[in-house]
């Protein structure tokens, strides 16, 4: 009898143990600006702009893109910007853009968050599109620890 109370004790406080280890919360450093696009007048607040980040295999080498998409009244900007040889954790370097490409995005763009496992360390991290200041889109990364 005293080893069965023993040992629902003990598998008790495994129990608990371990599901105290899965409730953990993620942990992110500080988030970076990795990319801003000044868009045209009226482009302001969430529903008028959109990012998405993808492989580039076009690129020479291939490598990682941002794109930022704003709209003012149905008059978009796009802006592309690429990882430097500093890494993806600086600010990207703007490599092009357009005006005048018309808007919806496409459904593809997200306009707030994207997970990604940018630096291939097997976690997600993340990217933020904030509105910086009127008619000025950042996209900020915030690396998993």
């Amino acid at each position: 009898m005293h080893t069965i109370k023993t040992t629902l004790i003990l598998s008790g406080l495994l129990a608990a143990g371990l599901y105290a280890q899965a409730a953990q919360a993620d942990q992110y450093d500080p988030p970076i600006n990795v990319a801003t696009l000044a868009c045209p007048a009226g482009s302001t607040g969430y529903g008028n702009a959109r990012f998405i980040v993808f492989p580039s295999f076009g690129s020479a080498p291939p490598n990682w893109r941002l794109t930022i998409w704003c709209s003012a009244a149905g008059s978009g900007r796009r802006g592309h910007f690429e990882p430097g040889t500093s890494g993806v954790f600086t600010t990207w370097p703007y490599a092009g853009g357009a005006f005048g490409v018309g808007w919806p995005a496409s459904p593809a763009y997200g306009n707030q968050y994207q997970s990604l496992d940018i630096d291939i360390d097997g976690d997600l991290d993340v990217f933020q599109l904030v509105e910086t200041s009127a008619n000025t889109w950042s996209v900020f990364l915030s690396r998993r620890q």
